[in-house]
């Protein structure tokens, strides 16, 4: 996701419990570099040593907490503007970034088209490692209800679940975004797989519309569809 399908983090003074002591950096595991689906095959390299050791550095440094969403931050506070390839994933042929196969493994839904989505996957790597428990799931729309709360006056810290819509029959298509909410009025969102100015797919600030949005999205089958994507609701992990 530029975060096509993402929960934004909203900033809230929800604080979560049962915190638990810094993880364990342990070898890190990529899915295979070779990912066939219908009508194409996607081929990326691999990743370098340094990119490797950069992943390992940036999680040594990344806090518990105080809430997800300040762990979310903390990415953006250290690589946005310093060192923006550190918290981005470029296309094909470019390596899976070994940080965001981090966040996918705490993922049980590893997406098998590519470009990858991992917007989902980046909010429960902030969720777990603030000790509380996500959707365990790398699709957007596995925060909806009945999974987590719904809120009508959401805090900063809540997630906002976007929704895919296919222009053609109007149903939902089980797509979306998904980022954790910081601004009630404006409506900003920090997020994964987010597009920018400059970059495809970063971990990013972003101001977002709450009404329809067409958006191109990539289905499972690989095929690139176009979409009215809207504000489904604000959600709030336990």
């Amino acid at each position: 996701m530029a975060m096509i399908a993402a929960v934004p983090a909203l900033k809230s003074e929800l604080a979560v419990g049962g915190k638990t002591g810094r993880e364990t950096i342990v070898q890190l595991q990529y899915p295979r570099a070779l990912v066939t689906i219908p009508e194409r095959r996607v081929r990326r390299d691999a990743p370098t040593p340094m990119e490797i050791k950069q992943t390992h550095d940036a999680l040594a440094l990344t806090p518990n907490g105080p809430r997800p969403i300040d762990i979310a931050q903390s990415f953006i506070d250290r690589y946005y503007e310093r060192k923006p390839s550190v918290i981005s994933q470029r296309p094909p042929p470019a390596a899976l970034n070994p940080l965001i196969a981090e966040f996918l493994a705490v993922t049980a839904l590893h997406p098998l088209n590519d470009p990858i989505p991992w917007c989902a996957a980046f909010i429960n790597f902030c969720i777990r490692r603030n000790g509380g428990v996500g959707s365990s799931s790398a699709w957007s729309q596995s925060f909806l209800p009945p999974a987590f709360d719904a809120v009508e006056s959401p805090q900063e810290g809540d997630l906002a679940v976007f929704t895919c819509i296919s222009l053609s029959t109007g149903k939902d298509l089980g797509l979306g975004h998904v980022r954790r909410f910081e601004d009630e009025q404006q409506v900003v969102v920090v997020g994964g797989n987010q597009a920018t100015r400059d970059q495809s797919s970063i971990i990013s600030e972003r101001v977002l519309p709450i009404g329809n949005k067409p958006v191109r999205r990539h289905t499972n089958t690989g095929k690139v569809i176009s979409t009215m994507m809207h504000l489904n609701k604000f959600v709030r992990p336990a």
